[in-house]
């Protein structure tokens, strides 16, 4: 369906084409009629010369509603309901400036991976007026000539969906959720205790998590030292690895690897003048049991990209190895030494035959499926990378759900599937599930 703005048609009318008359439960000539968010009721006239892939709206209501006469749009009636979409809104950076500068690639994802259909808006949170309800961005064009630019900068309402990929300030949060009933994922950017909080109560999860503890003094840590004979002190909220401190027990001396600075050797930690002053800064701090398997002296985790699709249901789009340099403590990009994918990861590893290695790739997933659901239960999500680690009884420790590194994506094979996912789960929010057989015109 396409929609035509006219000047001759009253304010409070819609047109349709004829052969959709007999689709509407009553013929008192009342509908609402749906877009994204929006909705007014309106009355009907079904119009023998309008042509049959397309709406007549008044022009009247431009100032309220924005939608392009180039883009079709997949249509549904529900009773005397009348839903136009899919629209969706995607939050890809936190200011003007960042986005100018994605937008080139941000095209590029939607052109290789991502079926168009409807409006694919894209804005930054700066570009979210809460008190005139605008969104100030982008939609994108999919049928333009080639070498023109597909996205055309324009103001916007009401959209049906919102996939987030940074955090907003909460206002500007709240004012999404509600404009949008709910329909808004990733809802909240959480930190690493609150991750400890939510899912820790879970007894099967917590026999999966590294014990967690947040941390103000040197005395805590000595006292997760008496338990564990590795640790790691990380920041509450922090990304890339940074400011990682892994201590280690070796007898009467306490081994300290630094993100950066490399190896000490301390008999007590009070002589570590970093642990005190990172503890001490207004940064917060938390102490996690370590549990980082090692494998020819490189430190190895796990990825798996845990994402709903468009029947709004947790499934895995992949899972990928990564290998540090030999005595990182870190596996993020900057220490990196190189990827292989999951499978061949465990089965090098731990020798596992095809039966094992499906038994172990099934219990992975299991696991993370849990931890996502409940996580659930404190907002909406739909796209987390999870960063795990198996040891060697092969039991799988969960460090870290993460909403903001999602990409990039190590293994082009699975890039296709990790790149579209979001976008058939954001329609699917929206109310054009694409299981469903649409008609487009």
């Amino acid at each position: 369906m396409k929609i035509k703005w006219l000047r001759t048609i009253p304010s409070a009318e819609i047109y349709l084409p004829i052969r959709l008359k007999k689709e509407f439960r009553s013929q008192a000539g009342r509908i609402t009629f749906h877009f994204g968010s929006w909705k007014k009721k309106m009355t009907v006239q079904f119009k023998k010369d309008l042509p049959v892939n397309m709406i007549g709206l008044s022009k009247s209501f431009r100032n309220v509603l924005f939608i392009p006469e180039n883009l079709s749009f997949e249509y549904r009636i529900k009773r005397n309901s009348f839903y136009l979409g899919p629209m969706i809104l995607w939050v890809a950076a936190n200011d003007n400036e960042r986005l100018e500068k994605r937008l080139k690639n941000l095209q590029k994802r939607i052109d290789s991976f991502v079926p168009v259909r409807g409006m694919i808006c894209v804005c930054s949170e700066e570009g979210i007026n809460t008190r005139k309800k605008e969104i100030e961005g982008y939609y994108f064009q999919p049928n333009v000539k080639i070498g023109e630019q597909k996205w055309k900068k324009a103001v916007f309402y009401a959209p049906g969906a919102v996939f987030k990929r940074v955090p907003l300030e909460e206002e500007t949060n709240k004012f999404l959720y509600k404009w949008t009933k709910g329909r808004i994922f990733n809802s909240y950017f959480f930190n690493k205790w609150e991750m400890w909080e939510w899912l820790s109560p879970d007894l099967t999860l917590r026999k999966h998590l590294p014990y967690t503890n947040k941390v103000t003094s040197i005395k805590e840590v000595k006292k997760m030292l008496n338990s564990y004979s590795s640790l790691y002190v990380k920041p509450i909220k922090g990304s890339e690895g940074r400011r990682i401190l892994h201590i280690e027990k070796d007898g009467t001396t306490i081994k300290i690897t630094n993100d950066t600075k490399g190896k000490s050797t301390v008999k007590r930690l009070d002589d570590y003048s970093l642990l005190k002053r990172r503890i001490k800064s207004n940064r917060p701090y938390l102490v996690q049991q370590g549990v980082a398997t090692k494998h020819e002296s490189r430190n190895i985790d796990f990825r798996i990209y845990m994402q709903k699709n468009e029947k709004k249901k947790w499934v895995s789009s992949g899972i990928t190895a990564r290998v540090s340099k030999p005595e990182s403590i870190i596996t993020n990009l900057r220490q990196l030494d190189y990827w292989i994918t999951g499978p061949e990861a465990l089965s090098q590893i731990f020798k596992l035959d095809e039966k094992s290695l499906k038994r172990q790739e099934e219990k992975i997933v299991s696991i993370c499926t849990r931890a996502c659901k409940k996580l659930d239960k404190k907002g909406t999500f739909g796209d987390i990378a999870i960063d795990f680690v198996v040891d060697k009884n092969l039991h799988v420790w969960i460090l870290e759900m993460n909403l903001r590194h999602v990409y990039p994506v190590e293994d082009p094979n699975l890039a296709p599937e990790v790149k579209r996912t979001p976008f058939l789960y954001a329609m699917s929010l929206a109310g054009f599930p694409l299981k469903e057989k649409k008609r487009i015109f």
